[in-house]
């Protein structure tokens, strides 16, 4: 009997083998036959690379869609096959006026809507509203203080006056958060989707028709609105749009840099009657010195000039408000390699605590995440080395703890949208009266740091005003840019960044988009109409809001700079 290895060592049975050719095979056959092979392997091989790029295309569409809070591509839905299935099984809601972003502007947007008359979805992708108010800490108002001819601040008028009126010149964050959740629930018209992102968009000819949204309890939505306000800080949704945009100072400087972002930082065992003390004295410098220390020193209203000399008050503010002019800061060395030191800015939140701005981070691109965690880093180790040399040389701080840090940065630059018109420099130096104006502004151009070793500028206060056209993307239609991302260039963008001014482009673009949803019209069709326009700005005025009819008087004023 064989063994198990011979018999599994054991040739096949004969039939199984391949028999040999009887006759030879002649060389234009085998030509043939390699032929045959070569095209065979040609195409096998096509297809392989064809799979691959397929298959490569297909995860980076989805690696961009995961890593992307806000997606908004306007992809053939044959190529994500995600966003095909979600449309299938979407709940679908309508509404009059859509909002993106929950921030000071996307709440005076939606408030603005509603109390027109219309139906609306305010879309926030975290779960608190707020925006920067919330987030970064700003808790100080950058208004001025007075007018012409009273004391009254000359814009505090509208929804933004509502929550001046409320919160003072400075503030907790957190009672400007319960302020915006009140003022929310008191409008039957408005619903709030918290931790809800916008995953696609759909353009109809060059209008925003629909975006499908994922809410946090991974429902989707597909939401259709009349009327579209992006009241993201970036425009996000316009840019995703194809609105086109600049980054950072770009239309001057290839860099693409943006200003420098701040970190906002609280500080507990603050005396607040001795730094009032401080910031109300005076000081006298001769004039060269004055001068080589900040060139732009004559343009402020403080400085004053006294044979050749001059006398320069050590800071300002008022109530809980209160900043010195960088004379303390002024010897500190940074010890991270992108951290800059700023005149300090308190903004008062109880009786022995105080948020302070002073803190920047050069280099931060706040369209990453990556970027904007590492900046708060550096900040966040600057603050051990910060806070002691404080304590040592800033009248009233002699006891004070780090008492709090801003989850966030507070971001001052990113995208600037190209929109019908472009707010420009000379625009804001000139108050130039638009024919379409929507609101009076009043701010200088604060324009931080760009790179190491750049000065900050922007000492006068301006007062300009602000044109509907400016808040209309040029490229895309149905939509409203109401945040800091309005149609600006970068040095006009210093003086519209701030929150009064795009609280007042987000209640012009929320009463704009109500009626353009009322009439069926489309923001390039209703800026385009003269009538139409006036009737905007009559019902701006009905509700309190001076468009700019004061301008020109207001711009003989040189304010003091307040960041």
């Amino acid at each position: 009997m064989p063994s198990r290895r011979s018999s599994l060592s054991s040739p096949p049975v004969a039939q199984n083998r391949v028999q040999p050719r009887s006759t030879p095979v002649s060389a234009s056959a085998k030509a043939r036959r390699r032929a045959r092979t070569r095209r065979r392997q040609a195409v096998v091989l096509s297809g392989v690379v064809l799979l691959g790029l397929l298959g490569g295309g297909v995860w980076a569409i989805k690696r961009r869609l995961t890593r992307t809070p806000l997606v908004a591509l306007t992809l053939p839905h044959s190529i994500d096959p995600r966003i095909a299935a979600a449309e299938k099984i979407a709940k679908i809601q309508s509404c009059d006026v859509a909002v993106l972003g929950a921030t000071p502007s996307g709440v005076a947007a939606a408030l603005s809507a509603a109390r027109a008359g219309a139906k609306v979805v305010l879309v926030e992708p975290r779960p608190l509203l707020g925006g920067d108010l919330t987030y970064a800490w700003i808790n100080q108002f950058d208004v001025p203080i007075k007018g012409i001819h009273s004391d009254h601040s000359p814009i505090d008028y509208g929804i933004f006056g509502e929550f001046y009126q409320k919160l003072g010149l400075a503030f907790n964050p957190e009672s400007a958060r319960a302020l915006i959740e009140e003022k929310l629930r008191a409008e039957p018209n408005i619903q709030v989707l918290r931790n809800t992102s916008i995953q696609h968009i759909s353009l109809d000819n060059g209008r925003l028709r629909t975006a499908l949204l994922l809410s946090g309890g991974k429902q989707w939505i597909r939401l259709v609105a009349s009327s579209w306000v992006d009241a993201s800080n970036d425009g996000d949704m316009a840019a995703k749009a194809g609105s086109g945009f600049f980054l950072g100072r770009e239309q001057a400087n290839p860099d693409r840099a943006m200003q420098a972002a701040g970190l906002f930082f609280k500080l507990k065992n603050v005396k607040w009657g001795e730094i009032r003390e401080y910031t109300r004295q005076c000081r006298a410098l001769p004039l060269h010195e004055a001068l080589e220390q900040k060139p732009t020193i004559l343009a402020s209203t403080d400085a004053r000039l006294r044979g050749n000399k001059v006398v320069l008050v050590l800071g300002g503010g008022t109530g809980p408000y209160a900043w010195e002019r960088g004379d303390i800061v002024k010897p500190y060395v940074p010890h991270m390699p992108d951290v800059d030191v700023m005149s300090i800015n308190f903004g008062r939140t109880g009786k022995n605590e105080a948020i302070l701005n002073t803190l920047n981070v050069l280099g931060v691109n706040g369209l990453t995440k990556f970027s904007r965690l590492h900046g708060r880093k550096q900040a966040i180790r600057e603050l051990k080395y910060l806070v002691p040399f404080l304590r040592e040389h800033m009248p009233g701080l002699e006891k004070a703890e780090l008492a709090g840090i801003a989850p966030e940065l507070y971001i001052r630059e990113t995208r600037h949208i190209s929109g019908i018109t472009k707010l420009t420099a000379e625009d804001v130096k000139r108050a130039t009266m638009f024919p379409d104006r929507i609101a009076l502004c009043a701010y200088s151009m604060d324009l931080h740091p760009y790179k190491k070793g750049e000065p900050p500028s922007g000492t006068r206060r301006w007062a300009f005003t602000l044109p509907l056209s400016s808040l209309i993307p040029l490229r895309v239609d149905g939509l409203f840019v109401a945040s800091r991302s309005l149609s600006a260039t970068w040095m006009a963008a210093g003086a519209a960044r701030v929150i009064p001014v795009t609280m007042a482009a987000g209640q012009a673009a929320g009463l704009c988009a109500a009626m353009c949803a009322q009439q069926d019209l489309t923001p390039h069709e209703f800026v385009a109409d003269a009538t139409k326009v006036i009737a905007l700005q009559d019902a701006l005025r009905e509700a309190g809001v001076d468009i700019g009819d004061n301008a020109p008087a207001l711009a003989q004023e040189a304010r003091p700079n307040q960041r």
